[in-house]
């Protein structure tokens, strides 16, 4: 960057602060301006694959991330965002690897460090990383790029008071210097441990003070608007007298759809846990298809996609299929795709692929409010997130359009019960295999082993990634009990969506 212009130094700061001030899709928007005319600029490329994989663009991340590597090797923080992209991709001991490496150039590094211990955290080596932290927890020496991997480690292995007291001294000494992509966080595992340690008071508090970071506002009448066109756009007559296909009665994608924190990450592993089937997690391949192919991005896709000629959506299909089966594998005969997006997306699905699996997720409403609200999600694209009111407004929206979509679409659809599929994984997995129209396995049972199993790359990471390194259980069922008092905000946005 040193002998780079004015101007792109000045766009590297714009770059950087909006990556740090969770503008992610801006900041690889500013990288890209600066690539253009500098394409060997390894911080631009840097800021550029960060900022892809917040906005879960992971190919694009990754060929960023490859090209600063093959530009400079060496450089500690270079590798440290390889590793960061890779851990993105589910690929945790090669992320370990690329961080060995750079700690090894660069002892002192605390980029370095931090990253080192980060991907402790992902390859499950808790109790290692609390003991190489200990020293510097205590004497109040922990860095951006420690703390939090120090917090989460004492989180998984229930150490709950130190989480609190470690998380407590950091934000207290820097909260106030740090960015959000910091701040927020550590502000999610306090307010968890604090819960896990029977403080819910306390809790809710932190909660509070952590989406209150984000000043981003939430408009329910647009939310309204968008759901009731979606509706309008796509009645059972659209997917009448279609023109048929190869590719139109493939039965390889399988769509998990939900609200987030619902179990659909659950659901995922339960299904790419059958050898013949693989989980490629938020994927936004079928936005970018999309975009490709009717000049749109966001919900107005949806809309063009309606009006759509048969051999435009051919060209979808036939472009979705192949990218799916080079994130899925070419072997598999189902490959799951859990993005967030798809629940405005579901009536695309029916026009592209009518014989593929749905399976949608049914979770109690309170504890998925809570969930969602005590997890750190897109400030921009998910600002209702942020309050428990707007969440509740968004699951009464949410649970029109499965209405809708239940009552017209051509696919099988399978309605999941999460407390059922926890209770009851033996009675409940077989009826989900079955539904993807896969032969019975016994793996499907034991997600956890597949989550944790040394091949790179199997599944991408999730909120829910340490949860799902157990076995099906009932722990999170129930959660809201503990905030009785606060879940009356969900129910008046709830109950102010009105009921078809």
């Amino acid at each position: 960057m040193a002998n780079s212009s004015p101007q792109i130094i000045a766009q590297m700061k714009q770059a950087a602060a909006l990556y740090e001030g969770g503008r992610s899709r801006q900041a690889r928007e500013v990288a890209t301006e600066i690539l253009k005319k500098e394409p060997r600029n390894v911080h631009a490329l840097r800021i550029f694959a960060l900022s892809a994989v917040n906005s879960l663009q992971w190919p694009e991340a990754m060929k960023a991330a490859e090209k600063a590597l093959k530009i400079a090797p060496k450089d500690p923080g270079v590798l440290a965002t390889c590793s960061t992209v890779l851990i993105a991709g589910g690929r945790f001991e090669e992320a370990l690897a690329r961080a060995k490496t750079a700690l090894r150039i660069a002892p002192n590094d605390p980029r370095a460090y931090g990253n080192y211990t980060e991907c402790l955290i992902w390859t499950g080596q808790y109790q290692t990383c609390v003991d190489l932290l200990q020293k510097r927890a205590d004497a109040g020496r922990l860095t951006p790029g420690t703390a939090a991997t120090f917090v989460a480690a004492c989180f998984e292995l229930g150490l709950y008071d130190q989480a609190i007291k470690a998380s407590r001294e950091f934000l207290e000494a820097h909260g106030d210097t740090q960015p959000l992509v910091v701040t927020r966080p550590l502000q999610s595992f306090l307010g968890r441990s604090l819960e896990k340690a029977g403080r819910p008071a306390e809790a809710v508090i932190v909660f509070e003070t952590m989406n209150g970071m984000v000043d981003r506002g939430f408009e329910s009448s647009e939310a309204e608007q968008l759901v009731d066109r979606l509706i309008e756009a796509f009645p059972a007559s659209i997917y009448q007298d279609r023109g048929t296909s190869p590719n139109a009665e493939s039965r390889l994608p399988v769509f998990i759809v939900g609200l987030p924190r619902s179990g659909t990450s659950l659901i995922e592993r339960v299904v790419g846990g059958h050898p013949d089937a693989h989980g490629v997690g938020e994927t936004t391949l079928l936005d970018e298809v999309l975009a490709t192919h009717v000049g749109e991005v966001g919900p107005n896709q949806a809309f063009m996609a309606a009006e759509a000629d048969d051999a435009t959506l051919e060209r979808i299909r036939t472009d979705y299929l192949r990218g799916l089966q080079q994130q899925g594998g070419r072997s598999k005969k189902r490959i799951a795709n859990k993005s967030l997006m798809l629940p405005r997306q579901v009536g695309i699905i029916g026009l592209l692929f009518p014989r593929s699996t749905i399976l949608l997720t049914d979770r109690d409403l309170h504890d998925t409010a809570i969930s969602i609200w005590a997890n750190t999600f897109d400030p921009i694209r998910m600002a209702w997130t942020n309050r428990l009111e707007w969440i509740g407004i968004m699951a009464a929206l949410h649970q029109r359009m499965m209405k809708h979509w239940i009552a017209t679409l051509p696919n099988p659809i399978m309605t999941v019960n999460y407390r059922e599929l926890a209770t009851n994984p033996k009675e409940t997995v077989p009826g989900i295999i079955e539904a993807c129209g896969l032969p019975w396995n016994d793996a499907c049972l034991s997600p956890e082993k597949v989550a944790t199993e040394k091949r790179s790359g199997r599944f991408a990471p999730t909120l829910s990634e340490q949860q799902l390194r157990r076995p099906i259980n009932t722990s999170a069922i129930g959660r809201a009990e503990a905030f009785a008092d606060k879940i009356t905000e969900f129910d008046r946005g709830f109950d102010s969506i009105r009921k078809d």
